[in-house]
């Protein structure tokens, strides 16, 4: 949020998942304080502690809606990604971080999604994020996770949410149309970027040079290529023409 509000150049569109603005020690309730303490505390002690609990508490806080094997799963990766020092370093930091006064200047389009029922990050922060970058739309997920899965309905709600949101670049449409063609004309567009001719192209796969002039016309249509050399460039950017 930092970043775009102080790169508006560099920002076309800003996603915002389980986010907030102040971390619990920036909005100084002493509820909160003693709350975070007891988590650090907690972390500081259990994080290598082979006792179940440890692990189950810190995964039960993220996502205490999921199968067991995840459920074991994420705790594992948990502590085998980085030491209890470095852990509680990277929360406590996190804890003190505040933007809230940088939040305001964000001036690009934002979606702002939040699990209703959110252990980690309260739903109102998430609604708070909203109301203070203008023009943001906001999401409200029927979930418990602050991990979501892939199983549950706010994750579809959430992807589409998303794909909904960010434009489609040149690029992926070209992808999205090379994946309409046939393996034929796949086959005729990959010679194509190679750099080959009709008659090189018609003598590869045995067929007549007017086949192949067809084929091109109707691939040139498919991609929205406007000349024989924009495909060839369509079709380099999409992997297309390595011999």
């Amino acid at each position: 949020m930092a970043y775009a509000a102080r790169h508006p150049e560099r920002v076309t569109h800003l996603v915002l998942y389980g986010t907030q603005t102040r971390g619990v020690l920036a909005r100084k309730d002493p509820k909160l304080i003693a709350q975070s303490q007891a988590l650090l505390d907690v972390m500081e002690l259990g994080w290598n502690n082979p006792t179940p609990a440890y692990g189950e508490f810190f995964t039960t806080l993220h996502m205490p809606d999921t199968d067991a094997d995840r459920f074991r799963a994420y705790g594992d990766l948990l502590r085998l990604t980085t030491s209890p020092a470095n852990a509680v370093a990277l929360l406590k930091a996190y804890f003190e971080a505040d933007v809230s006064d940088v939040v305001s200047r964000i001036r690009c389009p934002a979606l702002v999604l939040h699990a209703r029922e959110d252990a980690i990050i309260p739903f109102d922060e998430g609604r708070l994020v909203a109301s203070l970058i203008p023009g943001a739309r906001f999401v409200p997920l029927e979930s418990r996770n602050h991990i979501l899965q892939e199983s549950e309905p706010a994750w579809q709600l959430l992807a589409s949410q998303i794909d909904d949101f960010l434009p489609v670049s040149s690029a992926q449409k070209t992808e999205m149309s090379i994946g309409e063609l046939t393996p034929r004309e796949r086959e005729v567009l990959d010679s194509i970027a190679q750099g080959l001719d009709n008659h090189e192209i018609a003598e590869q796969f045995g067929i007549s040079e007017k086949t192949v002039r067809n084929h091109a016309s109707v691939i040139f249509e498919k991609i929205g290529a406007k000349s024989r050399a924009h495909a060839v460039a369509l079709a380099r950017d999409a992997g297309l023409g390595v011999r």
